[in-house]
């Protein structure tokens, strides 16, 4: 009895144990599934996100930047820089010094040819003209004095003359008498040309009287005043300004500085445009007229100087103004033409031809022979020969896309 009571509890012990193994058991078998599942859904994920994100092929379309041909007018302009001045501009200096009693004109006033600008004082002016007149009085009256000196030398040698030749006179006194009338006829020359002297001291004065009057030597209008009342002028060593007067702000120049490269382009006769800071969203038009030979160089660039006729009835254009020029030397109304980057880009991997567009045709890259012609700085003008026509789309550059392929290869 005792042996039996005691294998029951042995019994009870190895079943309880039996279902906590088969529990770990069965735990263990669900972790590996749920990690083998876990493993599974990952690989299955990458294998999406590898497949879904890989990057696609870029089109060959989207590797390039397009431009169209276009279909218009192409013009040549060659720019430069100028400034506006008056077709003639006269400088008026004093041509005597002395101090400046009355000014007569202003900035701007329109003055016409002899009209008077200013006069000096002529106090001593007129103490110089009225003492030159008085010099040739007294000359003309030395000559008077001369002339009667040699008319009595003259009757002294005829009556010394007869004596002579009646035997009273001896010939060493008519000898005298000769020489005294010679001196007397050498003393009417010098006198007449102290009287001519005289008369010229008596111009320059008088000239010099009249300098006294500043008159404007032609019509137009002051553009500069450099004097004031009372201003002391020296004309000793160097004529001062006192107006600056130009002829007709009517019909005015430009004054264009032209690149040394662009001047084989430039002609007399060509139309220009030009633009100044005063009225920058106007145009004024101007023809060339002269192409001077002198060259100007400013820091090592040469240019030369293109002088344009411009018409300002509206008076806008003042002289000094600077002038922003295009200057036309070609144009074509109406013509096809290719951006310039089209001519200058090639795909990479192709070999670069001059006058050669490339363009895409059924996906395939294709390159175009053109003929150009003039250019206007963006777009140059290709014959019409049915290579290309308006709207088509050329290459012109890389896409980020295709740069980004380029710089893999």
């Amino acid at each position: 009895m005792p042996a039996s009571v005691a294998s029951a509890p042995a019994s009870g012990t190895h079943s309880a144990l039996r279902d906590v193994i088969d529990h770990e058991q069965r735990a263990r078998r669900r972790r590996i599934i749920l990690r083998v599942a876990i493993a599974l859904v990952l690989c299955a994920a990458v294998a999406v996100a590898v497949v879904f994100l890989r990057p696609r092929p870029v089109p060959l379309g989207e590797r390039f930047r397009r431009d169209t041909v276009g279909r218009g007018a192409v013009i040549r302009e060659v720019s430069a820089t100028g400034r506006v001045e008056a077709r003639t501009t006269v400088q008026v200096g004093a041509q005597i010094s002395g101090r400046i009693a009355s000014v007569e004109v202003d900035f701007n006033d329109a003055v016409t040819r002899g009209q008077l600008l200013a006069r000096f004082d002529t106090e001593s002016l007129d103490a110089q003209v009225a003492q030159s007149r008085a010099s040739v009085k007294a000359a003309q009256a030395a000559l008077e004095q001369a002339k009667v000196e040699h008319t009595r030398a003259k009757h002294q040698l005829e009556r010394s003359q007869r004596l002579f030749e009646r035997g009273i006179e001896s010939s060493e006194v008519v000898e005298n008498l000769r020489s005294t009338e010679a001196s007397a006829a050498a003393a009417i020359k010098s006198a007449a040309a102290q009287v001519e002297l005289q008369r010229a001291n008596a111009k320059v004065a008088e000239t010099s009287h009249r300098y006294a009057e500043v008159t404007s030597p032609i019509d137009g209008v002051v553009i500069s005043r450099n004097v004031e009342v009372g201003q002391t002028m020296a004309a000793a060593f160097q004529t001062p300004i006192l107006f600056t007067i130009a002829q007709d702000l009517v019909a005015m120049r430009v004054v264009a500085a032209i690149d040394e490269a662009d001047m084989g382009e430039v002609e007399p006769g060509e139309h220009a445009s030009f633009t100044v800071d005063a009225f920058p969203q106007r145009s004024f038009e101007g023809v060339v007229t002269e192409l001077r030979s002198a060259a100007k160089v400013v820091q090592n660039v040469v240019t030369y100087e293109a002088v344009l006729d411009v018409d300002n009835p509206e008076r806008l254009l003042r002289p000094g103004m600077t002038a922003s020029v295009k200057v036309r030397t070609a144009a074509i109304e109406d013509t096809l033409h290719v951006p310039n980057a089209a001519l200058r880009f090639t795909p990479p991997g192709e070999q670069a031809a001059k006058q050669t567009v490339w363009v895409l045709r059924d996906d395939e890259l294709v390159a175009v022979r053109v003929v150009t012609g003039i250019s206007d700085g963006m777009s140059t003008q290709i014959d019409d020969d049915g290579a290309l026509g308006a709207d088509q789309e050329v290459l012109v550059d890389l896409t980020p896309a295709g740069r980004a392929i380029a710089g893999e290869k």
